[in-house]
C-alpha cells in the first residue's frame, strides 16, 4: 500500500473519476436552480443527468475493475471489506435511481416535482462520495479531495 504522500495507480484513477463525477454533480445542480421557466429547462435538466449518468458509470467501471480501487482496499485493508461492499452496493441503486429520475423529469408536469427528482439524486450522490472518501481515509489516511 502507498504510503501517505504516494498514491497508487487505483487511488489516482478513482480520484481522476470523482474530479470528474463532482464535475457532472455541480453541472446538474447549476441546471435545477435554473429558473424553470427559462427556455429549455427540462431539456437542459436532461442533458446534464445524461452527464451524471456517464460519470457515474465511469466511477463504477473505475472502482470496481479488476484493479481498481475497490479491491486494492479490500487487498490491502481488510478490515474494511463490509464498508468497501456497502460502498459497492450502492452502485446499483444509484443507477436506479438515476434512471427514475430521469423518467420522473420526462414526465412531470410540475417543475419542482422535476426539481425535487433532481435534487434527491444530487443528494444520494453527495452521500455515496462522502462514504468513498470516509472509506478512502481509513484505508490510506489520505484525503481524496473534494473535487
Amino acid at each position: 500500500m502507498p504510503d501517505a504522500n504516494q498514491r497508487s495507480e487505483a487511488l489516482s484513477a478513482a480520484a481522476a473519476r470523482r474530479v470528474e463525477l463532482k464535475s457532472a454533480v455541480s453541472e446538474l445542480e447549476r441546471a435545477a436552480a435554473a429558473p424553470a421557466a427559462s427556455p429549455g429547462w427540462s431539456e437542459r435538466l436532461l442533458g446534464e443527468l445524461d452527464d451524471l449518468r456517464t460519470a457515474l458509470e465511469q466511477h463504477i467501471e473505475e472502482v470496481e475493475a479488476e484493479e481498481g480501487l475497490l479491491a486494492e482496499l479490500a487487498r490491502e485493508s481488510p478490515r474494511l471489506i463490509t464498508r468497501i461492499n456497502k460502498v459497492q452496493s450502492e452502485h446499483p441503486e444509484l443507477l436506479s435511481q438515476l434512471d427514475r429520475t430521469v423518467q420522473g423529469v420526462k414526465t412531470a408536469t410540475d417543475p419542482d416535482n422535476a426539481r425535487r427528482a433532481v435534487l434527491d439524486i444530487l443528494h444520494a450522490v453527495a452521500r455515496h462520495r462522502q462514504a468513498g472518501s470516509d472509506l478512502v481515509y481509513e484505508g490510506y489516511s489520505i484525503d481524496i479531495g473534494g473535487g
